[in-house]
This record gives structure tokens, C-alpha cells and sequence, in this order.
């Protein structure tokens, strides 16, 4: 027969144990959730100029995933379209060379700049919604680089002054939505 101390002093030890169990799960847990995920981005040797990635596109590969790593095949073009949604997380770039080697781009200098995100719809007159594309933007070069890109843009949106209207981006270019 099991003694009635001998029970009490067995249920205190069962319950720290299921405290600690429990805690150590919700943690692992925890962790696993809040773990961003990383986007490397495989650009062609020496690439510098705008990459613009266009995500939920019909019809276009979805991005490859190792993990919980997202993997951007950039072409020449710097424009990738895919059906993959658009996920934050840490940038990774790496030049790809001509024999197929990693070359991971040194973070001690700058190398992306101008980097944004676009999306969102518009309403029409009968309450129909035009949708635009989610689209991640950036430039890969220098600083100097990055400038004399940017002076070639349409418009430049360091010089952009909104004056009450409202303007909506669709691409690189900013036109007023009250005017089509």
C-alpha cells in the first residue's frame, strides 16, 4: 500500500516536471514561429542596376525554398515574376559565376539601396476593385551608382512633393490618380 506522504512528496516533483516540460515546448515553439525567414537573391556576375520581383503572378514558377530560405534566380533583367507571396525577411545577395560558383556579395559596403515595397488596389466608380501586384524593389551597386540610377528615373522620389493629391505607384513611374 502506497503511504500518504510518500504520494505527497511524489506529486510535487511530477508537477515542476510537467511545469518545466511545458515551458521548454511553448519556447521551442515560440522560436520556431518568430524564425524570419532569409531571401537570397542569385544575381548574374557583376549585376548592378534594379531588381524588381513581382510576386502572385499566374502562370510563373513559384520560388524555390531550401528551408527557410526563399531563393531568387535573378535573370539579367533584374525582373522576376513568380506565384510566391511576399514574405519579409533578411536580404541576401550572391553573384553567380559563369562556372556556377556562390560568390556572397561583402556586406562592409553598401550594396542595396532604394529598397521598397508596392502593392495594394484601387476602387473604381462601381465599386469594383483594381489590384495591384505586391512588388519588391531595390538597386544593387554603390552609392554612386545608386544616384546616377536614380537620375534616370521618371521621377526621382527624393524629389517627389505631394501637393493634396493623392498618387499611386505602379512600377517606377508616379502618375496622379485623378488623371488617366
Amino acid at each position: 500500500m502506497i503511504n500518504k506522504a510518500h504520494l505527497s512528496n511524489l506529486i510535487i516533483p511530477f508537477f515542476i516536471a510537467i511545469i518545466t516540460i511545458s515551458i521548454v515546448i511553448g519556447g521551442i515553439i515560440l522560436l520556431n514561429i518568430t524564425e524570419v525567414p532569409t531571401h537570397k537573391f542569385l544575381l548574374p556576375k557583376g549585376f548592378t542596376g534594379w531588381v524588381e520581383v513581382t510576386y502572385e503572378q499566374p502562370g510563373f514558377p513559384a520560388l524555390k525554398k531550401e528551408e527557410r530560405t526563399f531563393i531568387y534566380e535573378v535573370p539579367p533583367s533584374g525582373k522576376l515574376m513568380t506565384t510566391s507571396k511576399n514574405v519579409s525577411g533578411t536580404m541576401v545577395l550572391i553573384y553567380v559565376e559563369q562556372d556556377g560558383r556562390l560568390i556572397e556579395i561583402p556586406t562592409n559596403v553598401p550594396m542595396i539601396h532604394g529598397q521598397g515595397t508596392s502593392g495594394g488596389g484601387q476602387g473604381g466608380p462601381h465599386g469594383q476593385i483594381e489590384k495591384f501586384p505586391d512588388k519588391l524593389t531595390f538597386f544593387v551597386g554603390t552609392e554612386e551608382q545608386w544616384r546616377v540610377a536614380m537620375g534616370k528615373q521618371p521621377v526621382s522620389f527624393q524629389r517627389l512633393r505631394l501637393t493634396g493629391k493623392h498618387f499611386m505607384l505602379k512600377g517606377y513611374h508616379l502618375f496622379d490618380a485623378g488623371v488617366r
